[in-house]
């Protein structure tokens, strides 16, 4: 049976009906759902309409929906529609389970969202909202949030995937996750530039590299890559 220790909590204005959704994350930025780890403030504890009074709860021993299966001990992230499920591993971590929980059950888990931070701490991460879908590892250009056509355009990589208009965790700088191009894949420690449809491949000499495999990644798949960001290096 789920259960609920010592919290903190503050009070937020809905920005939207929440009064299906106790016990989901919330957004404090819109006071509305939040659909990833990156912009989940707290839990809903109670249950207010659009306009009243809720009331969030940021720290302690919380009861949580959950929206997949989550194991005694796993770490926790935000989903789509305020769920709760394991996290993977790009995805910012704000909590930990107590005990095994089903899906579509509450469970118990630890949690401090305030200082929730990424399954790679080693990289800078920012929220941001594209304008078109992007697929996990995915590269963009900062300056139209579009998916980047050239290795000059790549200024983050997004780690989760999203919808045109939906905020998702993008990297700035350093290990997380990057996606190679359909047509090709890359070694361990290979040099990696940017091409077209915001993709990842082995760079060519003398173009700009943007990122280094930290293992073999096929092709259109996601893997390891430690990211330089908008600097780079040119490969020989």
């Amino acid at each position: 049976m789920a259960t609920e220790g010592r919290r903190l909590e503050t009070t937020f204005t809905a920005g939207e009906d929440l009064r299906t959704l106790r016990y989901h994350a919330i957004a404090l930025d819109d006071g509305k759902m939040a659909v990833n780890g990156e912009e989940a403030s707290g839990i809903l504890i109670n249950k207010p309409n659009t306009g009243e009074f809720g009331t969030l709860a940021y720290g302690g021993e919380l009861k949580f929906a959950a929206g997949a299966a989550i194991s005694k001990g796993g770490k926790i992230t935000t989903t789509t529609s305020g769920w709760f499920t394991t996290a993977g591993s790009a995805d910012v971590v704000v909590g930990e389970c107590k005990a095994d929980v089903t899906s579509g059950s509450f469970g118990t888990g630890l949690f401090f969202f305030p200082q929730a931070t990424g399954a790679f701490p080693q990289s800078v991460m920012l929220p941001l909202t594209p304008k078109v879908n992007v697929l996990q590892g995915n590269a963009l250009h900062l300056a139209d949030l579009d998916l980047a056509a050239t290795s000059d355009e790549v200024d983050v990589l997004a780690q989760t995937e999203a919808t045109s208009g939906t905020a998702t965790s993008m990297m700035l700088h350093g290990k997380g996750l990057g996606r190679m191009d359909p047509a090709h894949c890359c070694s361990y420690g290979d040099w990696l530039m940017g091409t077209t449809s915001g993709y990842l491949t082995v760079a060519a000499s003398g173009y700009v590299a943007r990122a280094m495999a930290l293992q073999n990644i096929g092709s259109s798949s996601v893997g390891s890559v430690f990211f330089y960001g908008a600097g780079g290096y040119l490969a020989a």
